[in-house]
């Protein structure tokens, strides 16, 4: 097996292929090197627009975010040390391993900012579009999604109680051509 991937690297490196992972800097790095604009961007040359990531506001290498954040935590930290043992990571799901006092903290706040009753974290969008379509949507429920609309999307249609297996419209699921008027 081993020497199966030394091949297939060897030939990739051949044809010019063969992809390694560069570095970016991290918010140290940002906050110590001059900003060459005025945003939050990552610094590169020349200037990138990341289409790749989930770090679609580029707030990930921010310094000013990483200032805002470590601040916050650090007036947190001590209540949570009233309270409770903090703990410096999930441990597991919070159903199965117990709920953190900044978690539901965050949830009460977030709430609040929105004005409504409760809110909910979830580990990332792709999981909170896959909860709430695969639990909410029942039979008689119609759906109308972009025939390019994010894969979360679609697999959280499918979980759901509709019956729709994917691809393309059938029963109550209505799929049309991305940004196509008419066909909508």
């Amino acid at each position: 097996m081993e020497e199966r991937f030394r091949y297939q690297l060897e030939r990739r490196a051949a044809e010019g292929t063969l992809r390694s992972l560069r570095h970016r800097g991290t918010v140290d790095d940002q906050a110590r090197s001059p900003p060459d604009r005025n945003t939050c961007s990552p610094s590169t040359s020349p200037p990138a627009i990341d289409f790749a990531s989930n770090d679609y506001l580029g707030l990930a290498r921010c310094p000013h975010q990483l200032r805002m954040v470590e601040k916050a935590f650090a007036s947190r930290v001590p209540k949570l040390i009233e309270s409770a043992s903090p703990l410096l990571g999930s441990t597991g799901s919070r159903l199965l391993s117990g709920d953190t006092s900044l978690a539901a903290s965050l949830e009460v706040d977030l709430a609040r900012a929105h004005n409504r009753p409760a809110a909910l974290l979830f580990n990332s969008g792709y999981d909170a579009n896959l909860s709430v379509l695969g639990c909410s949507l029942m039979p008689g429920d119609f759906v109308v999604m972009d025939d390019l609309c994010h894969n979360s999307l679609v697999m959280g249609v499918r979980m759901s109680r509709l019956g729709w297996e994917g691809g393309g419209s059938s029963g109550n699921v209505r799929m049309f051509r991305h940004n196509d008027i008419d066909s909508l």
